[in-house]
């Protein structure tokens, strides 16, 4: 038995003694790259001393130009002669002898449209800001931002407070990994000069709000994001700025006695609660309200002005300021006339609801979204079925899944963002704190930046006031609007008492009205739906006061016409008739919206009839330091929606090895293979049947719409169950795990909560032996581009407890699966840990939206807008300004639809990553040319090969044709068609490393034929020979004085 151990342990010293020598011996050429294996990420050595990097493509005016410096300079590399010796012998190495320095950075070009409307002296504080003052201004915006990577391993829940209840702060943010790419951004600024622009924004907001509240209808409003998105969206299309991404910034006029508003895609909990009450009434069931109603009238539609062959390249200056007075002007007018088009469809609607029903507009929104198939509807048919008791979470005070955060911004789900300075601000966020947190004072205040400006013109107006010719106009305006009014008023009663004696019924016969019964006009019973005489009353009452108001605005247009329209320094009363006119307006918006009636205005002028008022010396000055205030404070939001949202950071879809040892996640084929494991071991309770299911249906199709042209995607499905499966009933029982969880409270402290958790790695290793899964990228074909394969199972757990994976979240992307968990018991799910306006945020009841997340993130690293690169600090870090629109990594809204601008991240990424390998590679062999040093013993050399360095030097200038080739398509969004040479700027960098290598053989023959030498004889005589520990001593003495020789050799 001692024999046998010792022979053992001979034969495993001698294979370890093997494997070492064998690794020493073998170490490629490049090996020695710096490598970080602790946190799996590849680290880029710096270039040698003496040797400058090229930046690229890099150029003010043009980054993309054909006579960019650089890339004739690249172009003409292998005209050289190569026959000085006195050149040859002052270069420090053989690369700079053949003008080759490593590649530091490759601009790819990003096209941002700027767009400001109300900030022509149109908007709120009257503020006014030429073309060259914007331009002046955001040329400080981040406009060269360096693409950034993070490893998948930080991406945990000590870093993300999104699904870690907000502890952030006790973490260290991720470190970027770096990249070859910079993201160049070229600002187009566009000054909407037009004020009817700004007057039909205004008209889309008050047309597209509705009461936070239904018993107060002049209290806070919330705008339908779902109609904001497509009406915008009309208006970008025909301005011709489709083709790149847009930020507009909207300053609407506004004024203290005005209700705030924000927007959003659900509905608030007073809502809700109404809703849940009149869940009966035939307009809230499916399909019901569009056979009465009629179809909802649709914004203007506009084809794309932008045809694209994919030969074109970008040529857009890199600031620019862009007139569009005539596209803005005939978009105004149809939009115009679809806005009328919908106040008509309103106001039919609540004539067939009945004026005096309570959330008229509230249920207008829901009977729409019912309308559909979307998971948002099915959401909202399951609450409206839900006892009354159950419609929030009955374990904690938390929102209703429906009820999504009012925001003041937008994300939508096509190219543009949106920054109201004017919507109510929100706090949202993290309920424990940290990083990026969004407070009232996150944005800038356009009332509170100027303010001190507002205070000197109201100093100087009241200096005027006692002047004669002032009290002279203000008095003519009180008498106009007294004797107006007094003239409606006479007139009203007189119509109300004529309209009584015409219509009064004495008998009724089959149809007729009551005799008690008002009617209007047009022979409609005025409260139809057999309102009594008091609410007749109270109907015509109503619109006598409309009246008095539409009265009162024409006396103000009148007056304004004649003594403030088109003067410099109109009269004090012209200032004060202009708030009034806006206070007016908006109550006659609202008393017309409930009631049903038409609003009178006259379009043409568009109020913009009141003079301009110009500022002294003392109060310019005040002005301009308030200006440059408030647009630094502007241009760091926009920087931040840049980084977030345009140009987000993604997680590396490799954990080990340097860039260039692995394909990039291109795939021409996508096969997902989706394994529905179910569990119904256990019979839930009748209120926890499943109200929303997992729609597989919806999942699929966006996950379609992530494929490229020229890209399929294909899905199989498979249904299991674990009572009929042992062994995947055993790997879920031990991933279960149980803890103790820290859930926020709304006005407690945090509560302990106990949880149950799928464990997701012991989880996918379980999976992995199960389902015998093999290398998912390169499954099919030799070719690592054929193929990949991506398993996503997903668990329906009908159990009365919620299980989450890994304590947090319902859905988890690893490196070759995606994990998705479906509870029954969804109410009793903890919430997001996430707080808006001091509620806490429900997670959604279907894990639709967090499915879709981990996809996208692990097809290409996509990753959520509330982590974003910070490039003063040179970190990833949390920021949740720009964590809002509707869209599936947003976490302040509902979103089961991808937006484009997550498309375009993923579709960039696949370039970027293969833009990083095949750099990668150029640069490992240059840095192999840089190990030569010229001596006068290898000129002659030199000069003998002078045809294989120009053949070098030609390769690398088709590696950087192909580079140029696949930005310049990325910028103009045709990712698809960089996509289509991947494989060929992969095969030109491997063609010029292999070519690098040659030269370095021919150059230095000896060297070479030392390092592909064999093991020496005696050393494999003295490993096989003999089968003891001697064996060890005796390699160890014969092999060391072997690496010592070689060390000196090279």
């Amino acid at each position: 038995m001692g024999r046998r151990t010792g022979f053992a342990v001979g034969q495993v010293g001698t294979a370890l003694l093997l494997l070492t020598v064998s690794a020493l011996l073998l170490t490629p050429l490049d090996a020695g790259k710096p490598r970080d294996e602790k946190r799996g990420r590849w680290r880029r050595p710096p270039p040698p001393p003496g040797t400058a990097g090229t930046k690229l493509f890099h150029n003010e005016d043009d980054t993309l130009s054909w006579d960019n410096d650089e890339l004739t300079r690249i172009q003409s590399l292998h005209l050289q002669d190569f026959s000085s010796v006195e050149d040859y012998l002052k270069s420090p190495n053989l690369a700079h002898y053949l003008a080759l320095h490593p590649v530091e950075a490759l601009h790819m070009t990003v096209a941002i449209n700027l767009v400001f409307i109300g900030f022509q002296g149109d908007g709120s504080n009257k503020l006014d800001v030429n073309s060259d003052e914007l331009m002046s201004w955001f040329r400080h915006v981040d406009h060269v931002l360096p693409h950034t990577r993070i490893a998948l391993s930080e991406l945990s829940c000590s870093t993300d407070a999104g699904h870690c209840a907000g502890t952030a702060n006790a973490s260290l943010p991720p470190s970027p990994l770096p990249s070859f790419v910079h993201l160049n951004m070229s600002c187009n600024v566009v000054a909407i000069q037009k004020g009817e622009v700004l007057a039909i924004f205004e008209r889309a907001i008050a047309a597209f709000s509705r009461p936070m509240d239904p018993d107060h209808e002049t209290g806070d409003q919330q705008v339908d994001a779902l109609k904001l998105e497509p009406f915008i969206d009309s208006f970008i299309t025909a301005l011709g700025l489709d083709r790149g991404y847009t930020v507009l910034v909207v300053n609407p006029k506004w004024s203290a006695s005005l209700p705030s508003y924000a927007y959003r895609l659900g509905f608030s909990d007073y809502e809700l609660q109404l809703l849940n009450q009149q869940a009966s009434m035939p307009e809230l069931q499916p399909h019901q309200a569009a056979a009465k109603w009629g179809r909802e009238p649709s914004p203007p539609m506009y084809a794309s002005r932008h045809t694209h062959t994919g030969q074109g390249f970008y040529t857009g200056k890199k600031f620019q300021v862009t007139d569009l007075q005539s596209v803005s002007s005939s978009w105004a007018k149809a939009a115009a006339q679809y806005l009328s088009e919908l106040e008509d469809f309103q106001r039919r609607v609540i004539k067939l609801l009945g004026p005096k029903t309570k959330g008229t507009a509230a249920l207008m929104r829901a009977a729409t979204l019912l309308q559909g198939h979307a998971e948002l509807s099915q959401l909202l048919l399951a609450t409206l079925k839900l006892a009354p008791e159950h419609l929030h979470n009955p374990r904690f005070r938390a929102t209703h899944p429906l009820e999504d955060c009012p925001t003041p911004l937008w994300v939508s789900k096509t190219r543009w963002l949106l920054l109201d300075l004017t919507a109510r601000r929100t706090d949202w966020g993290p309920a424990l704190g940290g990083d990026g947190v969004v407070t009232h004072n996150t944005l800038p205040d356009v009332s509170y930046a100027f303010a001190e400006t507002e205070e000197k013109r109201a100093d100087k107006r009241l200096s005027k006031e006692d002047n004669e010719s002032e009290l002279e106009l203000k008095n003519k305006l009180s008498i106009m609007r007294n004797q107006r009014l007094a003239q409606v008023a006479n007139q009203q009663q007189h119509a109300k008492q004529l309209h009584v004696g015409q219509h009064l019924v004495h008998g009724l016969a089959p149809g007729e009205a009551p005799a008690d019964q008002l009617l209007d006009p047009d022979g409609n019973p005025v409260g139809a739906g057999g309102s009594s005489s008091q609410e007749a009353q109270e109907e015509v009452d109503r619109h006598h006061q409309e009246a008095l108001l539409q009265a009162e605005l024409n006396v103000y247009e009148e007056f304004a016409t004649v003594h403030c329209a088109g003067r410099i320094n109109p009269p004090i009363v012209c200032v004060e008739a202009q708030e009034a006119v806006l206070d007016l307006k908006h109550t006659l918006e609202v008393m017309t919206k409930g009631s049903g009636n038409k609003m009178l205005l006259n379009p043409d002028h568009h109020w913009d009839i009141f003079g301009v008022e110009m500022d002294d010396e003392q109060t310019s000055a005040t002005y301009s330091a308030a200006k440059d205030v408030f647009f630094s404070e502007l241009s760091n939001v926009l920087s931040r929606g840049l980084r977030h949202v345009v140009a987000p950071p993604s997680a590396t879809w490799h954990h080990r090895g340097y860039l260039h040892d692995t394909a990039s996640p291109f795939a021409h084929k996508v096969h997902f293979t989706i394994y529905t494991i179910q569990d119904t071991s256990r019979v839930l309770g009748p209120w926890r049947l499943r109200g929303v299911h997992f729609d597989l249906e919806a999942f699929k199709q966006q996950l379609s719409r992530l494929a490229m042209p020229h890209q399929a995607f294909s899905f199989n499905q498979v249904t299991l169950n674990m009572l009929d499966d042992p062994v995947l009933a055993g790997a879920f029982a031990v991933s279960l795990r149980t803890s103790f969880l820290q859930v926020p409270h709304a006005v407690s402290d945090p509560v302990e909560n106990e949880a149950l958790y799928l464990d997701s790695r012991e989880l996918a290793l379980r999976l992995r032996q199960r389902f015998d899964m093999v290398n998912t990228r390169r499954v099919g074909s030799l070719d690592p581009h054929a193929l990949l394969e991506v398993p996503v199972f997903v668990f329906e757990l009908d159990r009365d407890v919620p299980v989450l994976i890994d304590e947090h979240y319902n859905a988890r992307a690893l490196e070759d699966l995606v994990v998705i968990v479906q509870n029954a018991a969804n109410q009793d799910e903890h919430p997001t840990g996430m707080m808006c306006d001091g509620i806490l945020l429900q997670r959604p009841l279907s894990p639709l939206k967090h499915a879709l997340s981990a996809v996208v993130q692990h097809l290409g690293g996509v990753l959520p807008p509330h982590l974003g690169y910070n490039p003063g600090r040179k970190v990833v870090q949390h920021d949740w300004l720009w964590s809002v629109g509707a869209h599936p990594l947003s976490w302040t809204s509902w979103g089961g639809h991808y937006s484009q601008m997550h498309i375009d991240a993923l579709h960039r990424s696949y370039i970027l990553d293969a833009i990083d390998s095949s750099v990668d590679l150029v640069n490992s062999g240059i840095a192999l040319l840089q190990s030569v040093a010229p001596v006068p013993e290898t000129h002659q050399r030199i000069s003998s090969m002078k045809s294989e360095l120009q053949q070098l030097l030609q390769q690398f200038a088709q590696v950087v044709n192909v580079w140029r080739a696949m930005v310049a398509h990325g910028a103009v969004l045709e990712y698809h068609a960089a996509a289509e040479i991947i494989t060929t700027s992969e095969t030109l960098a491997r063609t010029f490393v292999q070519h690098c290598r040659k030269v370095l053989a021919d150059l230095h023959p000896h060297h070479c034929a030392a390092r592909v030498g064999g093991l020496p004889r005696l050393l494999i005589i003295a490993i096989y020979g003999t089968s003891t520990t001697a064996g060890l001593a005796v390699a160890s003495v014969l092999v060391l004085p072997l690496f010592k020789r070689k060390a000196k050799s090279i």
